[in-house]
């Protein structure tokens, strides 16, 4: 079965959907700068803090979708709508201790707000972080838990990255551009007493105007797209077969078995990296799922040994192009059982897999592996479900060893536990955290997803 049809859907799926995001997290910037100078101050807060709910019920809603989607330019929105929110109130609290605006023109506390100057400049300021920003955000974390390494390392997770950057560079384009049209407008020609035919054009329909003229920008850039990967499908990604890969990472005591014969990875360029990963590594034909007691038959065709135990670890399904990996864990009490099997390979411990994890000589898949299981433990480890400290030693972290991951009950299917490795009793925000939780807790459709 090539699943021929249901990629080609999932992949429409996925590229409209980066025209979707776009329409809905930009139009929700472009609404309170239409809405701003048209209602009175008072109303602005109130509008901003619906607005920030509402989308995040819209992400909520997007996150049930067995497509993945990307949540990047919703959390960014976010805290451009919070920060237009903050200036709102800061306003209204200092209005009547301010007696000239910025333009030198006296206060008037009847008049509108001119959303577009706030909003434009905090738009320029937060895509500018998020572009120089080297860490991964938390929300980009989550969705690797949720999709798993297939997704990352795959078709979708480069599109995604890739739009992402694209999407937010035009942002940015296009808020410099109203900062400086509409600060310099705001500066020599606005007269802050009423709003006259001038006003209305740069503060309210210049930003609809371009926020228009952005959608049909970018739906001829995604229609394009869709064309070469999905109606000529020059790149085989409809048409070639789906997969499933199995991986066991293979551990004794305080060891874990690393094949250092150098995999080669050849890349378009023809430049040729050298990756070390797991010897334990088996592709077959599509499958939706495996279950413990097939791995337990596949790690012994692969293999000629039994394992003393196998447990799963995590799965990363990919619903768009159908090649699904299988994570688990193979234990075994001693190391002569792989003696005279068909695994080849070396047994390192904790300090020499990091030494080569540091180097980047390890293969994408098995760092991910890697990372997904310390974090999780480590969190699990320290924190309960609240974030609340295990052990109320300020920043004590427990070990972490090898040889007890196999008596560790987590589950690294779990995204909880990577938000609470972020955001627990120690992060100088974590009690604003939780009251925005409870707060949106009303608005999730899924109590599951209040977590970033």
């Amino acid at each position: 079965m090539f699943h021929t049809q249901q990629r080609k859907e999932g992949l429409s799926a996925a590229i409209f959907g980066l025209w979707r995001n776009w329409a809905i997290a930009v139009g929700f910037i472009t609404v309170l700068a239409f809405v701003a100078p048209l209602v009175s101050q008072q109303w602005m807060a109130p509008i901003c803090l619906t607005a920030y709910f509402l989308l995040r019920y819209v992400r909520s809603v997007m996150n049930h979708n067995h497509i993945p989607v990307c949540s990047r330019l919703y959390q960014e929105v976010s805290v451009i709508i919070l920060i237009f929110a903050s200036i709102v109130v800061l306003r209204l609290l200092t209005g009547h201790t301010v007696s000239m605006e910025l333009n030198g023109q006296p206060v008037n506390e009847n008049g509108p707000i001119i959303g577009i100057i706030i909003s434009a400049p905090a738009t320029v300021l937060v895509t500018l972080i998020f572009l120089l920003e080297k860490k991964e955000p938390l929300v980009c974390q989550l969705c690797h838990l949720r999709y798993g390494n297939v997704v990352e390392h795959g078709f979708i997770g480069k599109l995604y990255r890739l739009e992402w950057r694209f999407q937010t560079k035009v942002l940015m384009a296009l808020s410099i551009l109203m900062t400086v049209v509409d600060w310099a407008y705001y500066f020599f020609v606005y007269i802050n007493v009423n709003l006259n035919s001038s006003d209305i054009f740069f503060f309210v329909l210049m930003p609809l105007a371009l926020y228009v003229a952005s959608l049909i920008y970018l739906g001829r850039r995604y229609y394009s797209i869709w064309m070469v990967y999905c109606h000529n499908d020059n790149y085989k990604l409809v048409s070639t077969p789906g997969s499933t890969e199995v991986r066991f990472l293979v551990f004794c005591g305080d060891n874990i078995l690393i094949d250092m014969r150098q995999t080669e990875n050849t890349y378009n360029n023809g430049a040729i990296v050298k990756r070390f990963d797991t010897p334990a590594v088996m592709k077959l034909s599509y499958r939706e799922r495996v279950d413990t007691p097939q791995a337990i038959t596949l790690f012994h065709e692969l293999t000629g040994f039994n394992a003393d135990e196998i447990r799963p670890i995590f799965s990363s399904p990919d619903n768009v192009t159908f090649r699904n990996i299988f994570h688990f864990f193979a234990f075994i009490d001693s190391p002569d059982e792989i003696v005279n099997s068909k695994l080849r390979g070396e047994w390192l411990t904790l300090g020499m897999l990091r030494s080569l994890v540091d180097q980047r000589l390890t293969d994408a898949t098995l760092n991910a592996e890697l990372a997904r299981i310390y974090n999780v433990a480590m969190a699990w480890k320290t924190y309960d479900r609240e974030g609340q400290r295990l052990y109320k030693f300020k920043h004590y972290h427990p070990t972490f060893r090898l040889r007890d991951i196999r008596s560790w009950d987590v589950d690294y299917n779990d995204p909880h536990w990577l938000c609470i490795g972020r955001k627990n009793e120690d992060w100088k925000f974590y009690k604003l955290s939780r009251l925005f939780a409870k707060i949106k807790r009303v608005f999730s459709p899924d109590h599951s997803l209040n977590i970033v």
